[in-house]
């Protein structure tokens, strides 16, 4: 029988997903239901959301569904809040623990984030320490766990080049960070607004930034590296004019990292990486909520998520917050995220 807080209500305030579609996919409402204790998974929790952060995935799935959702349900994946309820099985966390983590990418029966209370897997989520804030930790979701497993593939130490293109974007301010928390001896980044590269080079402490909006950036990451190429290269901007120009940069028995689903068997980017003579490696969490790694999400995710934690507290890893919203600005959010005007970093909803 689950363990449960009392008072948990019925009804909340959430940007339902309702329709498969590119177009207007969501409806908000304040009488979605609450998945009550006695509905809980053995292995899962109830969780009353304090932060969330948004990542292109929360619109992008609602216009796939590749997680294969039962609608309505609501999307994002990104949480920090308290635990109101735990199912029967679920020994690691007590009711008022607050913890952050990862929704699982079928939110059918109460997961998704994009409300007060997600459903979520005990497997990927860990307690959250006093020194953490509920806004930075929901930014070690999507983006940080893409920068992570991306960056873990690899050997970085203090002989290592590092060349992450789009280190505005969520994924990539995570990257060029664990780069440098890592050790590595040069990390290059680009970006192509003025404030992003100021805060890239203030904040983050970057020397290597190319505005790609107005530099070569080949010719450029070439110059950095004496000639040689970089020894890693991670592009997470899931741009295919991206892709041509940063495989061009990695270094003869280098490794280039692509985030998400592309660069497949057979794909002119695979070709290319080949006929450059380096690694080909992919970052990709749907792989272990709907894929192959299953297995490994809990060890992955609550690893990553405890290093996350433990670099913020040691000053190393500083989650960028460009905005801070209420839910029911969501909508509004999300389209700016999908028109590219999301903002250097992340935005985070505040909910508590």
């Amino acid at each position: 029988m689950a363990s449960v807080q009392q008072n948990i209500p019925t009804k909340q305030k959430a940007l339902q997903w309702v329709r498969v579609s590119t177009e207007n996919p969501f409806e908000w409402t304040t009488s979605a239901p609450v998945i009550q204790p006695s509905q809980l998974g053995d292995n899962q929790v109830l969780i009353e959301n304090h932060a969330i952060s948004l990542n292109p995935v929360d619109y992008k799935m609602a216009g796939t569904n590749f997680g294969n959702t039962t609608l309505p349900a609501t999307t994002g994946y990104d949480v920090s809040g308290r635990i109101v309820a735990v199912g029967k099985d679920v020994k690691h966390f007590n009711i008022g623990d607050e913890v952050f983590g990862l929704l699982n990418l079928n939110s059918s029966n109460g997961g998704g984030a994009l409300q007060q209370y997600s459903v979520g897997e005990a497997e990927a989520f860990i307690k959250k320490t006093r020194n953490i804030s509920h806004a930075d930790a929901s930014t070690l979701g999507v983006a940080f766990l893409s920068a992570m497993d991306g960056l873990r593939q690899v050997n970085i130490d203090s002989s290592t080049s590092v060349f992450i293109p789009g280190g505005s974007g969520g994924v990539g301010h995570f990257a060029v960070q664990i780069a440098q928390a890592r050790g590595a001896k040069q990390v290059i980044t680009s970006a192509s607004k003025d404030d992003g590269i100021q805060i890239l080079k203030e904040q983050y402490k970057l020397k290597d930034v190319i505005n790609h909006a107005k530099d070569n950036v080949v010719e450029r990451v070439l110059e950095l590296t004496h000639g040689q190429g970089a020894d890693i290269v991670y592009d997470s901007t899931c741009l295919e004019s991206s892709f041509a120009k940063s495989i061009q940069t990695v270094k003869e028995g280098g490794s280039w990292i692509v985030l998400g689903a592309f660069a497949k068997e057979d794909s002119k980017e695979a070709k290319s990486v080949a006929e450059r003579k380096a690694n080909l490696l992919h970052a990709y969490l749907a792989s272990y909520w709907l894929g192959p790694k299953r297995a490994e999400l809990r060890t992955f995710v609550q690893d990553a998520l405890a290093q996350g934690a433990k670099w913020i507290e040691e000053g190393k890893l500083k989650p960028y917050i460009n905005q801070t919203i209420k839910l029911e600005d969501v909508q509004d959010a999300l389209e700016k995220l999908k028109q590219g005007k999301g903002g250097f970093g992340k935005v985070v909803v505040k909910l508590l």
